[in-house]
């Protein structure tokens, strides 16, 4: 099945969104000041978003917003996502599968594997650096942390003979 195409107001309206998101994603690799780059690479890409916003490319935009925050999803950069949030008047969450994986872990009540170990830990880790922080949940995630780790050293420990 494939997806009914825009009309004209709803691809206006979703040029806009992903040309904002895609400027104040590179705003946000400028103001890394070097961290990412070359800034002066990102200035002039957003010089190129523009011109992809006027002769109406969608597809392109929405290219490379994907490739622009492919390396904050995987580094679990949640100040980025909220740094969207506050320089748009979008509300896109890029993490929207890591919040779901760790749902499950959360309602499953135990972590299994060691990348479920791995994705909590590093949800832990930002948890503590947004504001407000959630208490709550960060006490919750580190229990279920030390119950696998106390598991896995059991499995690991060799009886003494």
């Amino acid at each position: 099945m494939t997806k009914a195409k825009l009309d004209k107001k709803e691809k206006q309206s979703e040029l806009e969104k992903y040309r904002d998101l895609v400027t104040v994603t590179l705003d946000y690799y400028i103001n890394g000041k070097g961290l990412y780059g070359n800034s002066d690479y990102f200035t002039k890409l957003k010089v190129d978003v523009e011109e992809h916003y006027q002769r109406g490319r969608l597809t392109r935009l929405k290219q490379w917003f994907h490739d622009l925050t492919e390396m904050f999803v995987e580094c679990r950069d949640l100040k980025f996502n909220k740094y969207l949030s506050d320089n748009t008047k979008y509300d896109v969450n890029i993490f929207q599968s890591h919040f779901h994986r760790i749902e499950k872990i959360i309602n499953k009540g135990k972590i299994m594997t060691d990348n479920q170990f791995y994705d909590t830990n590093i949800m832990v880790d930002r948890l503590c650096q947004i504001e407000p922080i959630d208490s709550e949940k960060i006490e919750i995630l580190n229990k279920l942390i030390r119950d696998y780790e106390e598991r896995k050293s059991k499995r690991t420990k060799s009886p003494s003979t």
